[in-house]
């Protein structure tokens, strides 16, 4: 890996055709997977993925063709599988030595998927993950944890408390969280409010998901 570069990869997932002002949000990423049917995501906002990792299942025989044709490698996975092609390709790129990736895709497609995608978020491994949307930046927070928010990229936080009840602590919301648990299932962190030029959310105990609304 060139360590001059920023160590950030970018993770391309099928579903729901990704908006190119999405790609605005992702920085300038020094490898790219595609999983599965993100390659033809991938073609479509005109980048070129490093490695194409799933089972093959929903990918267009063209999108494979000129993958092919490029020399991008593609490392191919049985159907009978215990991951999805998303997880796979977030493994790819933990076992590639990156840090740090974003996320793009997952959306639109069976709501069980999406909702997987959001749970790979809080899975614990090497990297750090961020999942980017037209509309949001999604990210797991884990005990011990912060996460700082910026005014102006949208003032809408919502706060999800996962697997159980979640202990938090903020700074520059309107209803701050000040250590009361937020019970999982419940609604109490939807659409809070970011005051400040930039809010906090520390997780004291328990993990949560944030969903940062975009403006």
């Amino acid at each position: 890996m060139d360590d001059t570069k920023p160590q950030r990869a970018l993770i391309i997932a099928g579903g729901k055709p990704i908006k190119a002002r999405t790609m605005r949000h992702v920085g300038e990423p020094s490898w790219i997977v595609a999983a599965d049917s993100g390659l033809d995501q991938a073609f479509r906002l005109g980048v070129t993925p490093d490695l194409v990792v799933g089972d093959m299942d929903s990918v267009s025989d063209a999108a494979l063709r000129r993958a092919a044709d490029q020399g991008i490698p593609i490392e191919r996975h049985p159907v009978a599988k215990d991951a999805t092609d998303l997880e796979l390709a977030i493994n790819a790129a933990a076992a590639a030595g990156y840090e740090r990736a974003s996320i793009i895709g997952g959306t639109g497609g069976r709501i069980s998927h999406t909702l997987a995608n959001a749970m790979l978020l809080l899975k614990e491994r090497s990297i750090a993950l961020d999942w980017q949307t037209s509309r949001a930046t999604i990210v797991g927070v884990r005990s011990g944890e912060a996460r700082h928010y910026r005014l102006t990229d949208g003032p809408l936080l919502s706060v999800l408390a996962i697997g159980g009840p979640a202990t938090c602590r903020s700074r520059g919301l309107r209803w701050q969280l000040d250590g009361d648990p937020i019970v999982a299932g419940s609604t109490r962190g939807v659409s809070n409010e970011i005051v400040a030029a930039e809010a906090s959310v520390s997780v004291v105990g328990g993990q949560v998901l944030t969903v940062h609304e975009r403006n």
